[in-house]
């Protein structure tokens, strides 16, 4: 192992996801049509929905870099971690553009028009086990994952990079950027579970600090593994 310490992710890397929620709440206040004509956007053609795969797209990078250096990895279970997130930024990545649909405007075949509720090329509009549930257990994972780092360090213990949970849970510069990626859902959840609407300009719907979440995740540990080369 390198005598080099550990690099990770700057918490100032915080401000990115930060950023957008308080671009959107601005673009809402200020201009509600101009928020849902170009920020919300129809279909896929919003500046939200576009940006879930450019905030992803960066990751599947650090994702494919990180697997490189694969033997830099404690175990088998964290190296099926790496390659699972890295898999499963790909997915939402492609599902979000309709695997190139709403790039480049073909006809939906009709396998998919039986099956999908917007007519559309992907499987998340097909079950919520393809979607709504897949993305409770990411903002679940990124909420604990800030709340075992608080928690860790208020009781001054360090994690071992030796450990599968070292690879597992997002690191301490993603807990206020895993805790925000929660947050933001509360508008969607207090409408679905309690039908209570949030007013202006709160009743915002920013899902792309999740897929930062992934991203980020991904490169820190390829930082991290990085460092662990000497590389």
């Amino acid at each position: 192992m390198s005598n080099r310490s550990v690099e990770d992710l700057s918490p100032l890397w915080f401000w990115l996801p930060m950023g957008l929620v308080l671009l959107q709440l601005a673009v809402r206040y200020a201009s509600p049509e101009m928020h849902d004509l170009y920020i919300q956007g129809q279909k896929e053609t919003g500046l939200v929905e576009l940006m879930t795969p450019l905030a992803l797209i960066p990751g599947i990078l650090f994702g494919i870099k990180a697997l490189r250096l694969w033997e830099f990895l404690p175990n088998f279970s964290s190296r099926a971690w790496i390659a699972m997130v890295t898999l499963g930024a790909l997915y939402m990545a492609g599902e979000e553009v309709s695997w190139g649909q709403w790039l480049f405007y073909w006809d939906t075949p009709e396998t998919f028009a039986r099956i999908n509720d917007q007519n559309e090329t992907n499987l998340h509009n097909t079950s919520a086990w393809l979607d709504q549930k897949p993305r409770l257990l990411l903002e679940l994972w990124a909420l604990i994952g800030a709340i075992r780092i608080w928690v860790l360090d208020a009781r001054g213990k360090k994690i071992d990079p030796g450990t599968t949970a070292y690879w597992f849970w997002p690191g301490r510069p993603l807990a206020w950027t895993g805790l925000l990626s929660a947050l933001v859902m509360m508008p969607e959840r207090a409408r679905d579970w309690w039908d209570v609407r949030m007013p202006a300009p709160f009743d915002i719907r920013v899902t792309e600090t999740q897929e930062l979440v992934l991203g980020f995740f991904l490169a820190s540990v390829w930082l991290r593994l990085r460092s662990r080369s000497g590389g």
